[in-house]
């Protein structure tokens, strides 16, 4: 049935992590569909990743808040003719266009069993799975999902477009990444643990570079001058830059964001600091190919904390302010010397 299928409508109205995230998905039908026109509908702010997502066509954009877009967004997918709409992640707005977009084969999926508008039933999720297999099982009517070859379910982003070089090359030499910034205050790491963390790399031969959101722009300018002339700082970049710029890393050090899914995605390897959220969900990647996740979550379990609670998830510091820089350090250490990276 894949193979007949020519025109594919990808929606997700989601954030960077998780419009990352389901590039497994594209990947799982660009390799069974016989040459497929891809076209992807995210957020009108994420407008940029048209020159990252493979395989696809053509990116449109969404503006929940701009009322005529809807009837904007619905007229221009109607001129497809779309042979299957895929939803991964629907609430009832965004589930309507998808059965608005004329596509008589619809697999809407909205992870609570609420698949409204979906012309095909969808397995329901296991508790136990990613955010990549949860993706993924949207397909579930059509593929057996558990014969999916590994090598599909790694993240993947290309950069599409050419561009002039921004900066010397030089600068962006023997780089480690930091990402300082997250939705929550809960997810986090200390400014004061980015420096130290910092200078203990720079010791050992290495620029920093700190990439951050224009709002976060002043912690990270703290951060590059607590670590010195070695740290150079990078803002409010388009994702197309902020993409280049990531891609000549040697590693990405980060707090669980979107930034961290971009550098997996392009190869880079990473470490992650995580806080109130569950490694198990949002952590799909195996340290085996470079990728490690720094979480505490288990042993405040221990401690009887409640750690699947919406209090403990939206208001805990706890878990994020139990890394240490010493632990960070060591695990870069052990990364950056099977990178055959001499590091002391």
């Amino acid at each position: 049935m894949l193979k007949t299928l020519k025109t594919i409508l990808i929606i997700k109205l989601r954030d960077i992590g998780d419009i990352v995230l389901s590039t497994p998905v594209i990947n799982v039908l660009y390799e069974n569909c016989n040459a497929p026109e891809i076209v992807y509908v995210l957020k009108k702010k994420y407008e940029n990743f048209k020159y990252l997502l493979p395989y696809v066509k053509e990116v449109l954009t969404y503006d929940k808040n701009d009322p005529l877009d809807f009837l904007r967004i619905i007229f221009k997918l109607r001129k497809y003719k779309f042979d299957l709409a895929i939803n991964l992640h629907a609430t009832f707005r965004s589930a309507l266009i998808t059965y608005l977009s004329g596509a008589n084969l619809r697999l809407i999926h909205n992870h609570s069993g609420k698949n409204y508008f979906a012309s095909l039933p969808i397995s329901p999720d296991n508790k136990d799975m990613n955010i990549i297999e949860r993706d993924l099982n949207t397909l579930s009517p059509l593929i057996e999902v558990k014969n999916i070859p590994e090598n599909l379910k790694k993240t993947k982003l290309v950069i599409k477009q050419k561009f002039d070089r921004f900066i010397d090359d030089e600068e962006l030499i023997n780089s480690i990444g930091f990402g300082i910034g997250a939705k929550r205050k809960e997810k986090i790491w200390d400014k004061e643990k980015f420096i130290e963390l910092g200078k203990k790399l720079v010791i050992n031969g290495f620029n920093i570079a700190i990439f951050c959101s224009e709002n976060e722009k002043g912690i990270g300018q703290y951060i590059a001058d607590g670590i010195g002339n070695k740290a150079k700082l990078f803002f409010n970049l388009d994702f197309l830059r902020l993409s280049y710029f990531i891609k000549q890393m040697v590693l990405f050090i980060g707090n669980d964001s979107g930034l961290r899914h971009i550098a997996a995605a392009l190869g880079i390897k990473t470490i992650t600091l995580f806080g109130p959220e569950n490694p198990g969900e949002w952590h799909p990647y195996k340290e085996r190919d470079g990728h490690i996740a720094i979480s505490h979550l288990r042993e405040l379990q221990g401690e009887g904390y409640d750690i699947f609670s919406r209090e403990f998830r939206e208001k805990s510091n706890i878990a994020i302010e139990r890394i240490t820089v010493d632990e960070v350090f060591d695990v870069t250490r052990k990364l950056l010397n099977f990178l055959q990276k001499r590091i002391y």
